[in-house]
């Protein structure tokens, strides 16, 4: 007969079945925070997403809606004061007042023209420098201007009396970076003026950028901090099934030495097993086997 030492275990022990037990709750629990993690990832960056192109497009309705109050405006003015000739604009003040109103921050309207030799002139705007006065054709800018010529001019260029002009266009700042600008132009109604109104759009939208940004930084700090936390439960729960298993295995290998020592005739052997379990109610269950055996064999022998 074999002894507990000879004896082999002909498959998976239980410490290893405990383990992979554990794996794959652990695994299924992982992908699931995982997937919710990535969840929670995405919808702050459609949030964001989202938020900014509606903020984007308030700004662009706001934008045009200046372009064509200050042209209503303009209209009633000229229409009350018929002897203004526009080479008056810029020093009638109020005229002036009316014509260039503030957009945004930084942003600004203007009052310019499409001349029937074809040139386009501006006759009111923040920058005295550029208006008719000083500059009788506003293409003479495209090298002032540079890379932001192109974007510029389509925009401003591309208004009608009865179609509005509207876009993005890269304006180059004085460090040589680039920053987007948005502008509507309109007819100033019944005359052949136009009004461009001009902004940058992240006077509105950065708000709501610096809230995105915000978002995913404690997005990304609450993933974090559910990964640690994450992996320090698994820890604990390893190194508990670790000792659990270990103990386990340790007392059912016990038992089963002890088994054999009684098959083979140790019936003196104390049976020692510190458990509160069904552990301890087979140890006690062997004890008493052991017992029994011991007493039929001395029965026997009397």
């Amino acid at each position: 007969m074999a002894t507990a030492s000879e004896s082999k275990i002909k498959g998976f022990g239980i410490r290893f079945k405990l383990f992979f037990l554990f794996s794959v709750l652990i695994a299924a629990f992982a992908a699931q925070a995982y997937y919710l993690i990535v969840q929670l990832n995405n919808i702050t960056d459609k949030f964001g997403q989202q938020g900014t192109l509606i903020i984007k497009e308030l700004a662009e309705n706001a934008i045009m809606a200046t372009a064509q109050s200050v042209a209503k405006e303009s209209q009633i003015y000229l229409e009350a004061h018929p002897e203004l000739t526009k080479q008056a604009f810029m020093d009638n003040q109020r005229f002036k007042e009316i014509a260039i109103q503030k957009v945004g921050i930084n942003g600004y309207t203007a009052l310019y023209e499409h001349g029937d030799d074809g040139k386009w002139r501006t006759w009111v705007h923040t920058n005295p420098k550029i208006t008719a006065h000083n500059l009788d054709d506003m293409a003479k800018l495209e090298k002032p201007l540079g890379a932001s010529f192109a974007g510029f001019w389509k925009i401003l260029t591309d208004v009608s009396g009865s179609h509005p002009s509207t876009g993005y266009y890269k304006w180059q700042e004085k460090d040589g970076t680039f920053k987007d600008k948005y502008m509507a132009s309109v007819n100033v109604p019944g005359t052949e003026f136009y009004i461009a109104s001009t902004t940058y759009i992240d006077e509105f939208t950065e708000p709501m950028t610096r809230l995105e940004r915000e978002s995913k930084a404690t997005a990304k700090a609450e993933s974090l901090r559910n990964a640690i936390q994450m992996a320090i439960i698994i820890a604990v729960i390893a190194m508990v099934v670790f000792i659990f298993g270990g103990r386990l295995a340790a007392n059912i290998r016990y038992l089963s030495d002890m088994t054999d020592r009684i098959s083979l005739g140790e019936l003196d052997a104390a049976i020692e097993v510190r458990s509160k379990d069904e552990l301890a109610v087979l140890a006690e269950s062997i004890s008493r086997l052991q017992q029994s055996v011991k007493l039929s064999i001395q029965r026997l022998r009397k």
